[in-house]
């Protein structure tokens, strides 16, 4: 099985979320749903062992992926000494299939790459939450969730960045009009249900859906 950094992975599957908000379902509370619950709807197979050995630790789901994954949990036959030779064989396979990198780890000499992503204003006195996230080589990055406060002044560069990004908002939400006109988004419906409670229950489930926005800003 082939295991990918959130940034691979998201390039991989052609996913519609972003890398920093992968990092952030690691970060929220299990109370109501677990990771793996979180990446699954996605298409992604979370392994909890790797994330907490900060190893790449998604990959792409899929039925043998399932089905792999029921086998190993049921099988109670296996011996100590096979899974041992399992997991040898595994790492072994993917060093094999690991490139060496050109760029030295060295932070002076190599590219990295910072992230920050902006969540909608929720009201609290410490502002927005921001989600700060780093990597290098093409690894899974490293993030952390705090408050907008905490960031303190931000540079004047990332200042006009905004100012030029907020004057654009009437060209980007203009062209989003026009891709809905022309790709309209048709709600499926219960073939036996009749037509005009369908049209009411697509209608009020989009009036009472919120609408979630970020703001993602990409630096170096």
């Amino acid at each position: 099985m082939k295991w990918l950094s959130p940034q691979r992975a998201v390039a991989s599957a052609n996913l519609s979320v972003t890398s920093e908000e992968l990092i952030e379902y690691t970060l929220q509370s299990e109370e109501e749903e677990t990771i793996e619950e979180r990446f699954q709807k996605v298409g992604l197979l979370f392994d909890r062992e790797r994330w907490q050995a900060n190893k790449p630790y998604l990959a792409l789901l899929s039925p043998d992926n399932i089905q792999n994954e029921v086998a190993i949990k049921s099988s109670n036959s296996a011996t100590d000494s096979d899974l041992i030779n399992d997991e040898t064989l595994a790492e072994e396979d993917e060093e094999n299939t690991v490139t060496e990198p050109e760029e030295p780890y060295n932070f002076e000499q190599c590219t990295i790459e910072l992230h920050l992503t902006f969540k909608p204003d929720d009201g609290h006195p410490d502002e927005r939450i921001v989600i700060i996230s780093a990597s290098s080589h093409g690894d899974f990055p490293m993030g952390e969730k705090i408050r907008a406060s905490s960031l303190g002044e931000l540079p004047p560069p990332v200042q006009t960045l905004f100012k030029e990004l907020v004057a654009d908002f009437p060209n980007r939400q203009a062209r989003r009009q026009m891709a809905n006109i022309r790709n309209p988004k048709k709600a499926t419906s219960n073939p036996n249900q009749p037509k005009n409670e369908t049209s009411k229950m697509v209608k009020s489930e989009t009036s009472t859906q919120p609408k979630a926005t970020g703001t993602q800003l990409s630096l170096f």
